[in-house]
Formats: C-alpha cells, structure tokens, sequence
C-alpha cells in the first residue's frame, strides 16, 4: 500500500465551492507517482489555513485522506483538465475516504526542520511526495478519533 501527501492549493475554491458533501472529487495531476497508484492506496489532503479559515494561515492542515478506486489515463473529457496538461485521473472511492470537518493541524510533522514558519507550508510541499512509515504514523496520531473510528468499523 502506497500513501502520498498531496498540498491542495485550490482546496477553497474547489472544495467548499464545487464538492462539498458530494464526495471527493477526480484528482487531475501530470505526476507520474500518483498516475501510478493502485486500489486501495491512499491520498493524505493537505493545505493551509488561510484556506480553511485558521488564524494560524501559513501553517498545514490535514483535511482528507482519499482512498484510490483507480489511476486512470487523463480522457481529456474535461476542459477545466486538458489531457496535454495533466496526463492521469485518480478516482476516489468515496466511501472508504474521510473528510475532516474540523481541519487537523500538522504543521509540526510536515514542516522541514528549521524553516521560517511565517512562509507558507504550500511553498514546502509543491509536488505529491511518498510518505515514509514514521511521518505515516505521526499522521495517524493526529488524525485521532477520525480516522481511528473509520479504522476501527472497517470503513478505513
């Protein structure tokens, strides 16, 4: 199982705009790492608080964690996604993904050591990156009785 974190710098405008309460939407990307993914992998959504109204706005949020249907050719079917843009369509199985209502705070586990904590965490976290095991964990504990319950029902 493959687990990639993914800074959603559009999250305002497309999340509270286009698909709230609608399930998670296709992720469009050129990034041959997550053109790659498999059923059963997993998205980690991050963005920052000025996007999720935090007074904390240059710090990162979790907001979701998808889990992968399929990595699919980009169709091209959607203008706003031309095909020479962005190569691959992940679809999301919406029933076994969480959506946070309340953002989780995770600054301190993604933020690399030493860096100025008045720049962005968008400016750290520009491409989709494979979590390593220890930061997977860390994740998950501060994702708390969210994900746990999801966990805990069979519905991960």
């Amino acid at each position: 199982m493959t687990d990639v974190l993914l800074y959603w710098r559009d999250y305002r405008k497309n999340w509270k705009t286009q698909f709230s309460g609608s399930g998670a939407p296709p992720w469009h990307t050129k990034a041959k790492l997550l053109g790659d993914l498999d059923a059963g992998d997993h998205l980690w959504i991050v963005t920052s608080g000025k996007l999720v109204e935090q007074s904390a706005e240059q710090d990162g949020f979790l907001v979701a964690i998808w889990t992968v249907d399929r990595a699919i050719e980009n169709p091209g079917d959607d203008p706003a996604y031309p095909r020479h843009d962005y190569r691959y369509r992940i679809l999301v199985d919406t029933d076994e993904s969480i959506s946070f209502s309340d953002p989780v705070p995770v600054d301190h586990i993604l933020r690399p050591a030493g860096r100025d904590k008045a720049v962005s965490i968008g400016r750290f976290l520009q491409s989709p990156q494979k979590l390593a095991d220890n930061k997977l964990r860390l994740l998950r504990a501060a994702a708390g009785p969210d994900l746990a319950l999801k966990w805990l029902t069979g519905t991960k």
